[in-house]
């Protein structure tokens, strides 16, 4: 077994059908390569201190909650107000679950590429964190600019205004799934997506979330249908909340798909 490429993450993704994820494709190569130097070292030899033990249960309660849920929240208003995203959907996932048993395989769940798409549209249009926080550890000169960027000084990534950027996203305050889809990808730019961050330094439970949303939308959609109603805000209003875009309000009717005897 190549042990290289077990640490590297290279020729996994292909074989177990993760090429579809978007997520995983928009880095450069001067960020991959730097990322492959993190990575190689010995774990044998890392301690985490209490400091460290403490930052990571916090991240770890805020970020698997609070973005996991707002994350599908979302999605479901935009599959309520844009009915003909919401048929296409579900007509693949239809078409991708057992039909015995309503269940969907892991591999299967990640080829489908209209899923994909529209979580990966819904991560872009609602950006759940505004800015990124990074703190370099030393002097970078970010090539050449002529700037430099001094040990401890913050670095803020405006991700709000990158993903609604109108020289990345034509038309990017519209709910436009295909921006995503295979066909297309190749028109993304590297480091213009990013709601797991990217690099050494990105969401260590990026796949793991992934997965979270998109079982609980396959089967959601499998037995619901979600419709706008009166109280559905179009567009939607925000509210402060620390860095972050937080709705005021989501409301949405949830109709069975099928009629039911009881």
């Amino acid at each position: 077994m190549d042990t290289e490429a077990i640490n590297t993450g290279e020729g996994m993704d292909e074989d177990r059908g993760l090429n579809t994820n978007t997520h995983h494709d928009n880095e450069g190569e001067e960020e991959s390569e730097i990322r492959k130097k993190v990575f190689d070292i010995k774990l044998a030899n890392k301690r985490l201190t209490e400091d460290e033990i403490v930052a990571q249960a916090f991240v770890f309660l805020l970020a698997g909650y609070l973005s996991t849920t707002g994350a599908l929240a979302n999605c479901i208003y935009e599959l309520a107000v844009n009915p003909d995203v919401q048929q296409r959907l579900y007509d693949e996932i239809n078409g991708a679950v057992d039909a015995d048993t309503g269940d969907i395989e892991y591999d299967r769940l990640a080829r489908l590429p209209y899923l994909d798409a529209v979580m990966a549209e819904t991560l872009r249009h609602h950006s759940l964190a505004l800015p990124l926080s990074r703190y370099p550890t030393r002097d970078y000169k970010l090539g050449t600019t002529g700037i430099t960027i001094k040990a401890g000084q913050q670095v803020e990534i405006p991700i709000y205004a990158i993903h609604h950027s109108e020289q990345y996203y034509p038309d990017p305050f519209k709910f436009k799934p295909d921006r995503f889809m295979p066909e297309n990808k190749h028109l993304i730019k590297p480091y213009t997506y990013l709601p797991f961050g990217v690099g050494p330094r990105n969401c260590v439970a990026l796949r793991f979330a992934l997965l979270e949303l998109k079982l609980t939308l396959v089967h959601t959609l499998l037995e619901y249908r979600l419709v706008r109603c009166p109280e559905t805000d179009v567009p939607l209003r925000y509210k402060r909340f620390i860095h972050q875009t937080v709705a005021e309000r989501l409301c949405i009717r949830i109709e069975p798909r099928f009629e039911t005897n009881i």
